[in-house]
């Protein structure tokens, strides 16, 4: 009788650990991929704004962990001094995809990373 209680909080927890450990290594990502272009952005030559480089180098990041389907962008230098900034973004949909006393894990997030640095050229 108490299995039949307890069963469905204990199910809640676990997948919720799980849904939140995936979307933190999912964000951490983004952020990592971020930082990564961003560095690019900063050290290269005539940077135009979503420069194909920049682009290709953050979902690359993304890609080496398993993070497919992100959308990058990145600025041209601007300011004083001047700076260029690079963002990732991606609908984070949930692993498990399931109903649980009335908790849903289904759907999707809108995650974001952004990254910014002093342009060096």
């Amino acid at each position: 009788m108490e299995m039949a209680f307890l069963l469905p909080v204990f199910l809640l927890l676990v997948f919720g650990v799980f849904e939140f450990a995936h979307a933190w290594l999912v964000l951490n990502t983004l952020n990592h991929a971020s930082r990564e272009a961003v560095r690019l952005a900063a050290t290269k030559e005539n940077l135009n704004a979503n420069d194909s480089d920049v682009i290709a180098k953050a979902q690359g990041v993304a890609q080496a962990a398993g993070v497919t389907g992100t959308t990058v962008s990145n600025s041209s230098p601007s300011g004083s001094p001047p700076e260029v900034s690079v963002t990732t973004s991606l609908n984070y949909s949930y692993m498990t995809g399931i109903t649980l006393l009335g908790f849903s894990f289904s759907g999707t997030i809108p995650m974001t990373a952004a990254a910014t640095m002093r342009y060096e050229r």
